[in-house]
């Protein structure tokens, strides 16, 4: 699936922004955020368009936190609550990157309860 489709796809699933939980209007942006395009291949790019990596956020929340620790670390525990730790594992080990460990830790110290 291209950018493109999946962010269409999410916006026809969810209806709030990950980031504040406030509803989405017309200014959203669909933000790579557990693992960032500079962090793979050319040739893996594609791969990072999955649900589990992308979320819908307002183009302000983008802006003001997209880069953060503090981004990563509240999305975590959502994203886990939503796909289970099992499949958010399985997109990180799927990409087979050499820097793997970091973001397999982010999912495994998320405590939810609900998988």
């Amino acid at each position: 699936m291209n950018r493109t489709d999946l962010k269409r796809k999410l916006l026809d699933e969810r209806n709030l922004c990950d980031f504040c939980e406030a509803e989405l209007g017309f200014a959203v942006d669909m933000h790579e955020w557990l693992i960032k395009r500079s962090a793979v291949p050319k040739s893996k790019k594609t791969k990072l368009w999955d649900e589990r990596n992308c979320s819908l956020l307002h183009t302000s929340c983008h802006a003001k936190f997209g880069q953060t620790t503090r981004m990563k670390e509240k999305l975590a525990p959502i994203f886990v609550e939503r796909y289970g730790k099992p499949a958010m594992l399985e997109f990180v080990t799927g990409l087979h990157l050499r820097a793997a460990e970091e973001y397999i830790n982010v999912i495994k110290k998320c405590h939810v309860y609900y998988h």
